[in-house]
């Protein structure tokens, strides 16, 4: 079952401007003295560096902050997927929910590490054990000229792949990914290939090498001393960190995915392994001119650059401007528009924050519905003193009068009430407004495609004078939250319907890491078998990492209870048919290892105790108690394909008979995988239900585990009901249905 979203065709609001502000998703932030100091130094750097692997948390952010923070290269990532079908740790999203958040958690990434984000329009379906699968679900074609578009349009001169092309990679969307970025490397640089991309700006590009960076996952090492190799653990004192704190910081932005990490100091080595082009020796960048005597028509501006550098005053960063105003100047000669732009990006972020230039235009609300009225506070603080003209400041064509000279230190406001026309289209992330097919996003408009995220909503154009120069600026539009335990937080002002149509929710993603989210969709409708037989009435769910689970038990007509550590009491579990344990509830929640004994007792007494997945992986928290009553291990073994046969073990056995009578049709209409993290190593003292394989691969009997103990049952299943019953797929209802109903109870308590 597919969930549908409303085709609205977005678009971006934004003026012609020379620089827009500081991502709109976060707080504007004035840079320390250092931190100018070491910007100062990044533009007589020309060296581009593109990143390349299939996920969220893929990317290797100790050396992207190495590239980006130490040798001040741009530096780029190209995720193959927003990470749609993960699991979430944090909340009950998945597909594109999840998506949404794990995006947003790579920007906040990036913000840390210095690079920039970009994706193709791959849609993650979940874990796949084969190349083939990927690509093929991907559509190769669709993203292989994706990932040529942003080659084309970043131009870099290397290419970084995270991951080999074979099996070592672990999984199909990774080695797809090294797949792409390889066979991209040349396409990028053919004119026969994608030709339609060229009436768009680009043109053909070829980088100079492509790389695999190897790696040392868990028991997996690709790393070896005759690889090339590089330091990278460098300390930035202008930063006050090192490479191994800047890394740490940025992939603990992954909360997600439960990847907090902890702070590293010292040396730090990466490893290389050519791909094809030019072949470096010592350096990934050998060979590769990174100055500006790469470009024709730059005489002088790198000796103006280190007369800036060399004068630079800390004490009085304003004093940098007019010379900062001279190289702008001299870069809008230049006749490359790559560099042209993007070193007059970075020219026009040192001077706002050299003349401590502070803009920010609030909204009243956070969401504004099509044809109401917004109001919009703009202010100006020009905290250095230097002599700044306001020239204008225009709001979707409502223009301030007030002009002049902008005082030191003193606020200057005006307040804009901006009419939302009902022709103004609905804030929707731009890969969602059209329905998607099955393994991509379906985006038409090709300027959108390799964006993370949509431009603001509404921005004010304001222009400034500093001396004789213009700079304009687009102040993005925000809602400021105030909360007492966090302080401020912004959120990007998005559109919403006049009214919402019957059978469509407008679903808001709210996380204190991220900026809340907003998305038109499908209500999706989940019609429980008419055969559906359940026993019990009271089902006691302790929550993990978040699943929808207690509302599907719910809508198969039993009373839910979450129980949290207080509540797990002998006393209280005896008013329960069943108890049921969500995902990764043992790996999130180390307090159930005091709770083993109680929960052990309400099974012998005749209970009903029923474990979804948990996972030993090295990428979440592992497993570290005893969750049956004999032990049994959680192994990496799982059934990614979907449809993939299912033989029953032993076709007699109670699960699959009471109440409901579970065939082969039940596996019918399953989404994403059968299931994931199986039970393995246990012991004659439990039964396997079920027995299945993915292609090419040996059965495995670990989904579905079933003890008798005492006068009751416990069972622990890998089986995806996390997915499975959200998604209304009737066949899980229905086992499920039955690893809940307590085959203990009285025939007249079934219902």
């Amino acid at each position: 079952m597919r969930t549908h979203f409303l085709a609205i065709r977005p678009i971006s609001l934004s003026f012609f401007l020379l620089f827009s502000m500081a991502s709109f998703s976060q707080k504007q932030r004035q840079w320390s003295s250092g931190e100018i100091l070491h910007q100062m130094k990044q533009l007589n750097v020309l060296g581009v560096v593109l990143y390349v692997a299939a996920h969220p948390d893929d990317e290797n952010t100790r050396l992207i902050a190495y590239m980006a923070r130490v040798r001040q290269y741009r530096t780029g990532y190209l995720a193959m997927t927003r990470g749609d079908g993960g699991q979430n740790l944090i909340g009950d999203e998945q597909g594109v929910e999840l998506g949404l958040i794990r995006t947003q958690e790579l920007l906040a990434a990036r913000r840390v590490d210095g690079g920039e984000q970009f994706f193709t329009r791959a849609f993650d379906f979940g874990y796949s054990k084969r190349t083939e699968e990927a690509l093929g679900l991907w559509e190769k074609e669709k993203v292989l000229s994706d990932a040529v578009w942003v080659i084309r349009r970043f131009q870099p001169d290397i290419i970084v792949a995270r991951f080999p092309e074979d099996s070592r990679a672990g999984h199909g969307h990774h080695s797809g990914s090294a797949v792409i970025a390889h066979e991209a490397f040349f396409a990028a640089a053919d004119p026969n290939r994608y030709p339609e991309q060229f009436q768009h700006g680009v043109k053909p590009w070829k980088a100079k090498r492509i790389l695999w960076n190897t790696f040392s996952f868990g028991t997996t090492s690709t790393t070896s001393e005759n690889q090339m190799k590089i330091e990278v653990g460098d300390y930035l004192p202008l930063l006050g960190k090192s490479i191994g704190e800047i890394s740490a910081e940025s992939r603990s932005q992954h909360r997600s995915q439960g990847f907090g990490s902890a702070a590293t100091r010292g040396p730090a080595t990466e490893y290389f392994v050519h791909v094809d082009g030019d072949k470096a020796s010592v350096d990934p960048m050998d060979g590769i001119n990174t100055s500006w005597d790469r470009i024709e028509g730059t005489a002088g501006i790198s000796t103006m650059i280190d007369q800036l550098i060399a004068s630079f005053n800390p004490s009085e960063p304003s004093a940098s401007v007019p010379l900062l105003l001279q190289i702008r100047t001299r870069i809008q000669l230049i006749p490359n528009d790559y560099w042209k732009q993007q070193k007059s990006k970075e020219v026009d972020q040192l001077i706002l924050m050299c003349a401590g230039l502070h803009l920010e235009a609030l909204a009243d609300k956070k969401q504004v519905r099509q044809g109401d009225t917004l109001k919009v506070g703009l202010t100006i603080n020009n905290r250095s003193g230097f002599s700044v003209q306001l020239m204008s400041a225009d709001l979707q064509g409502l223009t301030s009068s007030a002009t002049g000279p902008l005082k030191q230190n003193v606020n200057w406001s005006h307040p804009f009430q901006l009419p939302i026309p009902l022709s103004l289209p609905v804030s929707q992330p731009y890969w969602l407004v059209n329905p998607m097919n099955t393994g991509h996003f379906n985006v038409t408009d090709q300027q959108l495609i390799g964006k993370a995220e949509n431009d603001p909503a509404l921005n004010v154009s304001v222009q400034l004078k500093l001396n004789e120069s213009e700079l304009r600026v687009a102040v993005p539009v925000r809602y400021r939250n105030v909360d007492p335990a966090i302080g401020e937080f912004f959120h990007p002002v998005t559109i919403v319907p006049r009214t919402v149509e019957t059978g469509w929710m407008v679903r808001t993603i709210d996380y204190e890491h991220i900026p809340s989210l907003m998305h038109e969709s499908k209500l999706p409708v989940v019609h429980l078998p008419p055969s559906l037989a359940t026993t019990g009435k009271r089902i006691g769910y302790i929550v993990g990492a978040g699943d929808k689970v207690p509302g599907m038990i719910e809508q198969m007509g039993f009373e839910v209870v979450e129980l949290g550590r207080t509540d797990i009491t002998a006393d209280k579990l005896k008013s329960f048919d069943a108890v049921v344990v969500g995902v990764r509830a043992y790996n999130v929640h180390e307090w159930l290892v005091e709770k083993y004994g109680v929960l052990m007792e309400y099974v012998r007494a005749g209970g009903n105790m029923v474990v979804q997945y948990n996972t030993n992986s090295f990428a979440g928290p592992l497993v570290k108690m005893t969750i049956g009553p004999k032990p049994f291990m959680i192994s990496r073994g799982r059934i990614t394909e979907e449809d993939a046969d299912v033989r029953f073990v032993d076709p007699k056995d109670p699960v699959l008979h009471y109440p409901n009578t579970i065939t082969s049709d039940d596996f019918k209409g399953w989404i994403q995988e059968r299931g994931i993290y199986f039970a393995d190593n246990f012991s004659a003292d439990y039964r396997a239900v079920l027995s299945m394989h993915d292609k090419d691969e040996s059965d495995l009997n670990g989904s579905l585990i079933v003890r008798n103990e005492g006068k009751g049952r416990f069972i622990y299943t890998g089986l995806v009901f996390f997915r499975q019953l959200p998604a209304g797929v009737p066949g899980a209802f229905r086992l499920f249905a039955n690893l809940i109903s307590n085959p203990n109870l009285p025939v007249n308590a079934r219902k």
